[in-house]
């Protein structure tokens, strides 16, 4: 990802973050923690990505966006019987929201970070 991609995605993230602060405002927020924050005692880590994004090696050079997980997070996730909130955005404006558990998806063993098309997530989760 270039500097600007990864700037507007880390901007993204924290307007996503405020709309869920709005919908959940009994939310304890966990800033210097692995997973984002806790809601009714529930672990819970927000994962945003827009819909679509350009992408010269593509024939059309538009993909569908990722979410992007770390392995420390998913792992912490699923041994505290944790769940995601994945939102799904257009300009900024949501147009899919969904909580998980994080155990529903099956993303195999990985070391670091893995991005998955979030149309694949979205299959797992429903």
């Amino acid at each position: 990802m270039s500097p600007e991609s990864n700037q507007l995605a880390a901007s993204n993230g924290c307007e996503m973050e405020n709309i869920i602060k709005a919908l959940y405002p009994g939310a304890e927020f966990h800033y210097k923690g692995v997973i984002d924050f806790s809601i009714d005692g529930v672990r819970v880590e927000v994962k945003s990505c827009q819909e679509l994004i350009n992408a010269s090696g593509n024939h059309d050079g538009i993909r569908s966006g990722r979410f992007c997980f770390k392995d420390i997070q998913h792992q912490t996730l699923i041994e505290n019987n944790g769940e995601y909130i994945f939102i799904v955005h257009r300009g900024g404006v949501p147009i899919f929201y969904a909580r998980v558990p994080a155990v529903k998806l099956k993303l195999g063993k990985f070391n670091g970070v893995k991005a998955v098309c979030w149309k694949t997530i979205i299959r797992e989760a429903v």
